[in-house]
């Protein structure tokens, strides 16, 4: 599931491209990129708070529904570039950016008792690093081959909604074992 949703962030390397590509200046989408550093040390917190407060089941599924929503941002860009478009989709894809890690060590207890947590956290992390570097390999790779931002954006929101699935799948399977 990690490695799946290692590949939706992938679009900080391509957001000074694309945004100034589509009228924005070099400095706006600088401060775009340091927004979304904010945002993301921001919703690690949050991702902790919702977890224990709502449940690390509903943090996840907020967390991948919001990574989909930002992916969602940058295809309405294709068809009308606008500012509105492109800061939520900083919002949307920074916000949860590295929440994941805190909301799967909550989930992780409902398949791996104390004796075997840290082996398989560490397995999943493992996991996360792996997507983590695929994920700019290969949207490096197709934006090369099609220079297409919109089959990059497409194939993201794939890898989101796969993400999105795989969370749900586990939560419904752990549910049987739990």
């Amino acid at each position: 599931m990690l490695l799946i949703s290692g590949f939706p962030n992938v679009y900080v390397l391509f957001l000074p491209s694309y945004f100034t590509a589509r009228g924005m200046s070099v400095q706006e989408t600088s401060m775009m990129l340091a927004i979304g550093g904010v945002l993301a040390a921001f919703g690690r917190v949050l991702a902790g708070m919702a977890a224990d407060r709502f449940g690390a089941p509903m943090a996840g599924f907020v967390s991948f529904s919001s990574s989909v929503a930002g992916v969602l941002c940058l295809l309405a860009m294709e068809a009308r570039p606008a500012r509105l478009l492109a800061y939520g989709y900083v919002l949307f894809l920074f916000m949860p950016l590295g929440s994941r890690a805190t909301i799967v060590s909550v989930l992780l207890s409902r398949i791996a008792g104390p004796r075997n947590y840290g082996p398989v956290f560490g397995l999943i992390g493992i996991g996360n690093s792996l997507g983590a570097a695929a994920g700019p390999w290969l949207s490096g790779a197709i934006f090369d081959r099609t220079h297409s931002y919109l089959t990059l954006y497409l194939t993201t929101l794939g890898f989101a909604a796969a993400g999105l699935a795989a969370h749900g799948i586990f939560l419904l399977a752990s549910r049987q074992h739990a």
